[in-house]
């Protein structure tokens, strides 16, 4: 495990070494969307990696940071028409989930729950042999849980989904996720929505969406991905 997924928040000052060379910038811990349009106000001289096509180079802004947040994390659109969701990247796991609409016991994140009504290309994956966990209401059911504590759980679907944000312009991909009615501990507290794990697959439960991506060979041309972080967010490529 990489370490790159923790949980909670702590409000109070920070003294951030800005990756574009701002040091000893002091600076309260704001909420997570208030430090998007920050770093996009601050930072107008920096590229922020429009995909890649003559390349076919797929990269997402990475946010976050160890002392403040406990991960880091990237945001994903998903559906159609898009819903943007912050996920924290895992090294330790495969598992892309997050809550959706009508989640029974979730907490308050960054963005909206997903939801699933309002996305045209969204469906359920049903109970049979693609299923890796087991069959509830007529439909995949997933239980994920972690060392110190924090679980998941809810129901398989797959969708069309992007890295990065609008700004980023990445091809959107058909790929399995979580859409998760319950979550604790960790999950429940941290400000992220959920999680996307890059590990490889485990328990049989098939492609993650990495390896979706990078199926996708009319706009990606290679199994390569990596992880640059900074003091304060990063980039994934």
């Amino acid at each position: 495990d990489f370490g790159l997924s923790g949980g909670g928040h702590r409000q109070g000052t920070l003294s951030v070494a800005w990756s574009m060379g701002h040091r000893g910038l002091l600076l309260p811990v704001w909420p997570a969307n208030i430090v998007r349009v920050l770093l996009l106000l601050v930072t107008p001289h920096i590229s922020w990696a429009l995909y890649d096509a003559l390349n076919k180079i797929e990269s997402s802004r990475i946010y976050g940071n160890i002392d403040a947040y406990a991960y880091y994390y990237i945001d994903l659109l998903i559906g159609s028409p898009p819903q943007r969701i912050s996920v924290i990247l895992d090294t330790g796991s495969g598992v892309c989930a997050f809550p959706c609409a009508g989640c029974g016991h979730c907490g308050r994140h960054i963005d909206p729950a997903f939801d699933f009504s309002q996305s045209s290309s969204a469906h359920w994956v049903p109970c049979g042999s693609g299923c890796a966990g087991s069959c509830k209401q007529g439909k995949c059911s997933y239980y994920q849980g972690y060392t110190e504590g924090s679980s998941i759980s809810g129901f398989w679907f797959e969708d069309m989904v992007s890295l990065g944000d609008a700004i980023q312009h990445n091809p959107a991909v058909k790929a399995r996720m979580g859409c998760h009615n319950n979550e604790n501990n960790l999950f429940y507290t941290q400000k992220a929505n959920g999680i996307l794990g890059v590990g490889p697959s485990s328990r049989g439960r098939g492609t993650t969406l990495l390896s979706s991506l990078f199926q996708d060979r009319p706009h990606v041309n290679t199994n390569i991905f990596s992880i640059c972080l900074s003091e304060w967010g990063g980039r994934l490529v």
